[in-house]
């Protein structure tokens, strides 16, 4: 309880915001859970929301008893429809169908309408006769009616207004492309931190331009999948940025479209090879390589590393050991062995070997005083890459550092030293939840090298070694490899 509200939030680091989320949606309870309440749900619900996690954390608050009782079942579908989740909404819907008791008004009108989302059009418009039969009165159910048979196909007949917009005939505006007011009986809903991203991305009465730049957002913090985004770039209209140019043009969100549906159709290798190149370029430029890396990588991947391609091999390689594919990662690097000429920058090479073994390479020496010794300058980052090997298990006699052991000392009631205690006594939410802490999402490049080295051996040891890896990886791409 004391743990949970120190998480950073938001974080877009996609190993760390993966894993943060994964623990606070756990379904284990909690070691104060009693068959009524678990005192950490609302606490984990509120960290959720912070890190725009609304979707679960909405399913986390549901599942706490509040006081008065649980929330009524048709606000919980209102909410989900006012919030465009039809998914959870729909969810909560077929719930209420399973429920002995005869349907009400309200859950046969949201039945249909989620029949009309699953593309069920014979048995929504069975449900639809079913309601004009019953000729009610009810000026929303008429105005349901009129929508649900526009949306269902049933009619092109659109109605001129609506009396009645309940948060269910709104959902269906908004479904048909007429303008959506705020729904009778609910307070606006006003996009508003990272979730509010999802939100505008995803409604389609909004203009195309706005929803992709919110959906770049939301994607950064890790809040849509990677096909997400990619579909949103795919609508925008085709340009004619050339990868060639690229880098020395401004960055918008047009270019940054143009560029993925290159790499998206680009056929032959080296064309798409060329735009992928030139997105992770402007990525590192401002800031964002390690998001379109999960980006790009599956776009990447059917790439072979072949001598043609030399001089994409050093951002095919960093591409490929930040996105878990070192092997791959490996053999660009091996295309290139005899053309060392391909790397530009003092170090690149030695840096680029540095962050394949600590994306699981395998090999031996000091990688740290070889990438330092090449790059010619005092990096400040060197206490760092020692804390990742050390911190994947790999620690190494350093030349930089005398001939020592080069992993960091672990001082008595440190930060460091309260992660490797609860990883031994097998305190796994308490050991994984003070990693998060320490390594503190976003600027885990400035987290102390004790903590980052404590934090990385006690996830791998409690059976993440996987994660462990992956954060380790992107903290490298990070600080500059």
């Amino acid at each position: 309880m004391g743990l949970i509200p120190k998480l950073p939030a938001p974080v877009s680091v996609p190993a760390l915001s993966d894993l943060q989320r994964r623990v606070l949606t756990t379904a284990a309870p909690s070691a104060g859970a009693s068959d009524v309440v678990d005192p950490l749900m609302p606490i984990r619900a509120d960290k959720l929301h912070q890190m725009g996690f609304n979707d679960a954390a909405m399913g986390l608050s549901s599942a706490v008893p509040a006081a008065s009782g649980p929330m009524d079942p048709q606000e919980a579908v209102e909410k989900a429809l006012l919030a465009n989740d039809t998914g959870y909404a729909c969810q909560q819907v077929d719930s209420l169908q399973a429920r002995p008791e005869a349907p009400s008004l309200f859950v046969q009108r949201a039945a249909i309408y989620c029949q009309i989302m699953r593309k069920q059009n014979d048995p929504a418009s069975l449900g639809l006769d079913l309601l004009r039969e019953r000729n009610d009165p009810d000026p929303a159910t008429r105005d349901f009616i009129a929508l649900a048979a526009l949306a269902n196909g049933e009619t092109k007949r659109v109605p001129k207004s609506v009396a009645i917009p309940d948060p269910l005939n709104v959902a269906l505006m908004k479904t048909v492309g007429m303008p959506a007011p705020n729904a009778i009986g609910a307070a606006p809903v006003v996009p508003v931190g990272a979730g509010g991203s999802v939100m505008i991305a995803r409604d389609a009465t909004r203009p195309l331009l706005q929803r992709v730049a919110a959906a770049e957002q939301a994607f950064k913090f890790g809040l849509i999948p990677d096909r997400e985004l990619g579909d949103l770039y795919m609508q925008m209209p085709s340009g004619i940025a050339d990868p060639a140019t690229a880098i020395g043009m401004s960055d918008t969100v047009e270019l940054r479209a143009q560029l993925y549906q290159a790499a998206y159709r680009g056929g032959a290798p080296a064309p798409k090879a060329r735009a992928i190149d030139a997105a992770l370029k402007k990525a590192r430029q401002r800031g964002d390589y390690l998001n379109q890396a999960q980006l790009f990588g599956p776009l990447a991947r059917d790439i072979a590393p072949v001598r043609e391609l030399g001089w994409f091999a050093p951002e095919a390689a960093r591409l490929m050991f930040v996105t878990g594919q070192a092997d791959k990662g490996g053999y660009w690097l091996n295309t290139v062995a005899a053309n060392p000429g391909i790397f530009t920058m003092p170090g690149e090479k030695e840096g680029l070997d540095l962050l394949g073994r600590i994306a699981g390479l395998p090999g031996g020496g000091d990688p740290v005083a070889a990438w330092a010794q090449a790059s010619g300058t005092t990096n400040p980052r060197i206490d760092l890459f020692y804390a990742l090997l050390a911190g994947l298990n790999q620690p190494v006699t350093s030349a930089v550092a005398g001939g020592f052991q080069a992993a960091p000392i672990i001082p008595l009631g440190s930060p460091s030293a309260e992660i490797v205690a609860a990883a031994a006594g097998k305190r796994r939410g308490e050991a994984i939840v003070l990693s998060l802490v320490g390594l503190g999402g976003d600027r885990a490049i400035a987290a102390d090298p004790a903590t980052l080295g404590a934090a990385l051996r006690s996830i791998a040891d409690l059976g993440l070694a996987e994660d462990s890896r992956r954060i380790a990886s992107e903290i490298a791409a990070l600080a500059g490899l």
